[in-house]
C-alpha cells in the first residue's frame, strides 16, 4: 500500500526536445536521461537522416513540427505534449549528468521553487570559460513558456520578486558536446542566425537581446559597419535605463552588453560614457568580473589608480570565493591574469613598484606564459636597476 502511495505522490518528469538531423548525437542524450525521466518527448523539425526512428527505438514519443524559423514556437509545442509535473529540456548534442539517487525527492523538497538552474558546460573543454547556469528544469505550468524566435528562453517574469522561485540544482548538470567540424558548423549557424535575425528585424522589430546577438554575428562575419550600427542602437535603447537606474526586464544578457559597450567607449576615449555604463552595470550586477575589470581600466585611464585597485581586487576575490555571476559565461582570465595585470598597471601608475611586482608575479602564477606580466616585470626591474 505504501509503495503505491509513493508512486502517486512522486512527481513525474518529462524530457522535452526539439531535433533535426541528430542521428549521431541523439542516442547519447536519450541514454543519459532515460533512467531519470518518466517520458521522453522528441519533436522533429524536418530531419532527413532518420532521427525520428532513432528516438522511437529509445521509447520516446515522437511528434512533428513544421519549421517556421521560430525556436520558441517549436519548444512550446514540445512542452504542450508533456504530461509530467516537471519538464527537463535538453538539446540532442547535450548529455545529462546526475549526481543523486534521490532526484524526485529533491524536486518535492522545495515547494516554492518554480524552476531550477542547471550548470551547462562544454564536454572536454580546456579551462578558460565559466559554465553557464540556465533554467532547464521547471514545473509543467501553462504560463511557463518560451519566448524569442531565436536564442529562446523560458519566460519567468511572472515570478520576479517571489523569494526562492529560481535556484541552482547542483545534483544535475549538462554537458554540451561540440560538433565534429566546429568551423564549418559554426559558419552554417551564423548564416542561419543572420537570416532569421534580419527577418525578425524587418517583419516585427527586434528585441534588445536579439539586436545584441545580431551585432555579434555581424562581427563574426567581418561586417563591422553593420555591427556598429547595432551596437549604437543597443546603446540608444539602453540609455534610458542607464539614466533612470532601472535594469531591463530581460536581464540575462545585460551584463555582457554593459561590458561590451563600456569597452567600446573606453577604446574611443569616451571616458564619461564608460564611467556611466560601468557604474550602472555594477549597481545591477556587482559580481560580474568583466564589468569590475572594465571599471578598473576606466579609472586608470582617468588617472585614478587607487580607485581602480578595488575593482581588480574584487575580480580576484570573486574568483577565489566562486561567487561570481553565472547567468552568462565569461573568460576566467577576468578573475585571474587580467585582474592581476590590471592591479599591476594601477600600481605602476602610483609608482608603487614592489606592489606592482607582486601583482605581475601573481599573474604569472595564474599563467606562466602571460606576456603582459613578463614585459612589465622586465620593465620595472630595469627601472629599479637604473635608480640604484
Amino acid at each position: 500500500m505504501s509503495d503505491a502511495l509513493d508512486e502517486v505522490i512522486a512527481p513525474r518528469l518529462s524530457l522535452c526536445m526539439i531535433v533535426k538531423d541528430e542521428k549521431k548525437n541523439l542516442p547519447r542524450c536519450l541514454e543519459s536521461a532515460k533512467p531519470y525521466v518518466d517520458e521522453m518527448i522528441v519533436v522533429d523539425t524536418g530531419s532527413q537522416d532518420g532521427t525520428p526512428e532513432i528516438a522511437l527505438q529509445y521509447g520516446a514519443k515522437v511528434d512533428y513540427f513544421k519549421w517556421c524559423d521560430d525556436f520558441a514556437a517549436a519548444r512550446n509545442f514540445s512542452l504542450s505534449l508533456a504530461s509530467g509535473d516537471w519538464i527537463l529540456v535538453l538539446d540532442a548534442d547535450e548529455e545529462l549528468v546526475v549526481n543523486t539517487d534521490a532526484l524526485k525527492e529533491e524536486l518535492t523538497s522545495k515547494t516554492e521553487v518554480i524552476a531550477y538552474l542547471l550548470m551547462l558546460s562544454e564536454a572536454n573543454a580546456v579551462e578558460g570559460t565559466t559554465p553557464l547556469h540556465t533554467p532547464r528544469l521547471f514545473r509543467n505550468l501553462p504560463e511557463l513558456r518560451y519566448v524569442s524566435r531565436l536564442h529562446e528562453y523560458i519566460d519567468l517574469k511572472k515570478w520576479y520578486g517571489r523569494p526562492n522561485f529560481l535556484t541552482d540544482l547542483k545534483s544535475l548538470k549538462i554537458l554540451h558536446h561540440p560538433k565534429t567540424d566546429p568551423q564549418e558548423i559554426q559558419q552554417e549557424l551564423i548564416e542561419r542566425d543572420i537570416a532569421i535575425l534580419e527577418r525578425i528585424q524587418q517583419e516585427e522589430g527586434i528585441s534588445l537581446r536579439l539586436l545584441y546577438s545580431l551585432a555579434g554575428v555581424y562581427e563574426a562575419t567581418q561586417q563591422a559597419e553593420k555591427a556598429q550600427e547595432c551596437y549604437a542602437e543597443a546603446f540608444e535603447r539602453l540609455f534610458p535605463h542607464l539614466m533612470e537606474g532601472n535594469p531591463p526586464d530581460d536581464f540575462a544578457f545585460i551584463p555582457s552588453l554593459i561590458f561590451t559597450l563600456a569597452g567600446q567607449s573606453l577604446q574611443n576615449q569616451d571616458y564619461e560614457t564608460a564611467r556611466l555604463i560601468t557604474q550602472r552595470g555594477l549597481e545591477w550586477c556587482a559580481n560580474y568580473p568583466p564589468i569590475n575589470y572594465i571599471a578598473g581600466m576606466t579609472l586608470i585611464s582617468l588617472g585614478f589608480p587607487l580607485g581602480a585597485i578595488a575593482y581588480f581586487d574584487n575580480c580576484l576575490q570573486l574568483g577565489k570565493d566562486v561567487s561570481y555571476y553565472t547567468g552568462e559565461p565569461f573568460d576566467i582570465s577576468f578573475m585571474t591574469t587580467d585582474a592581476a595585470c590590471g592591479l599591476g598597471a594601477a600600481y605602476i601608475q602610483m609608482k608603487s613598484w614592489q606592489a606592482a611586482i607582486y601583482a605581475f608575479e601573481l599573474a604569472l602564477d595564474f599563467d606562466e606564459n602571460c606576456t603582459d606580466a613578463q614585459r612589465n616585470l622586465e620593465g620595472i626591474k630595469a627601472l629599479l636597476n637604473q635608480e640604484m
